[in-house]
């Protein structure tokens, strides 16, 4: 072989099975090091994602509740503890007093569902009060008249919603069969006998104001999705799904047992038994699943109500449980 034959073939020599070998090693260990990256990048981000959503959901679940709970027994510029209101409504509106601005019931026990959505798990608490701004009166103030007239009306009233009327003195609870909006300075609210008992009793002055009157029922429900989901019922709304993936709600009552209107022992809705108006506060347990399945390598176990639980098999949801404790504000000093 010449020099230009031997110089030839060096050219046209490729890799050695050996180098070959080597080059394919590095490369696939490149490849397994990005995937690897990749798969967790991609899970670390899933992990985040439905912590963020449960977050979200659970500050949500709680902002709502707690804003009902604080209004518990709301009317107006009396308390209940001054004044006994009148419900001349007909059923199923429900009287108010202090035994009934607030109750619960230990996984449902004894409650009376007023929707059409099935309970699916946990407690249930029921508040009941005016709510919204008031609107002032102007005229037809004396209980025989069977309509009320108020300064415009600035909060939507419509015919069918339930309201209440009272001062510092008197409340009576109605429910609207006719409203008539004169101008934006005066609308008249018809409360006919066919939806009513009668007439107001209390006497109102230009001080006296009307809210809407609200019975709350939180509880969880289920809901078309097949999820378990946080609902409202309400007088005016029926039931509304507020926030999903809420898998159980546990209530424990601050109750006030000496009179110096601070909570003395927290206790189940069983506990309280009949003694609702000494209730001061309510401290709530929210059990906030994730959103996807297959967050977790394995099911979860976790502590709720006191024990630990473990999700079932298959079941590799997050779960995590938000807690927030609500006074009532119209039973505090």
């Amino acid at each position: 072989m010449n020099r230009q034959t031997a110089i030839a073939a060096r050219k046209q020599s490729g890799f050695s099975l050996v180098e070959l070998m080597v080059a394919m090693t590095i490369g696939f260990i490149v490849v397994g090091a990005v995937g690897y990256l990749y798969i967790s990048s991609r899970s670390a981000f899933r992990t985040t994602e439905n912590m963020s959503r449960m977050q979200e959901s659970a500050r949500y679940a709680l902002d709502a509740l707690s804003r009902d709970v604080r209004m518990a027994g709301f009317i107006g510029c009396g308390n209940l503890a001054s004044v006994t209101p009148t419900t001349i409504a007909n059923p199923p509106v429900p009287t108010i007093n202090p035994g009934t601005a607030i109750l619960g019931y230990d996984n449902g026990s004894g409650w009376t569902n007023p929707s059409s959505i099935t309970r699916a798990a946990g407690d249930v608490i029921t508040i009941q009060g005016a709510f919204g701004g008031g609107v002032g009166l102007t005229g037809n103030l004396a209980p025989a008249n069977a309509n009320i007239q108020i300064l415009g009306n600035p909060n939507g009233f419509v015919q069918g919603d339930v309201l209440m009327v009272t001062d510092c003195n008197d409340a009576d609870v109605f429910r609207v069969t006719n409203v008539v909006n004169h101008s934006l300075t005066l609308s008249t609210l018809a409360h006919a006998n066919n939806a009513n008992t009668g007439n107001r009793t209390g006497t109102y002055g230009p001080d006296a104001a009307v809210y809407m009157f609200e019975q709350y029922h939180y509880f969880i429900g289920q809901n078309p999705a097949g999820r378990r989901a946080l609902y409202r019922a309400s007088i005016k709304e029926g039931a509304l799904e507020l926030v999903e993936n809420v898998e159980d709600m546990q209530v424990t009552y601050g109750r006030d047992t000496n009179g110096d209107r601070t909570a003395d022992v927290y206790e189940n809705a069983t506990s309280v038994g009949a003694n609702w108006g000494q209730v001061v506060a309510a401290r709530i347990n929210l059990l906030i699943s994730s959103p996807d399945n297959n967050v977790t390598t394995s099911p979860q176990t976790y502590n709720f109500n006191g024990s630990a639980v473990t999700a079932g098999t298959g079941d590799r949801r997050m779960f995590q449980v938000f807690t927030a404790t609500i006074g009532i504000r119209n039973r505090l000093p």
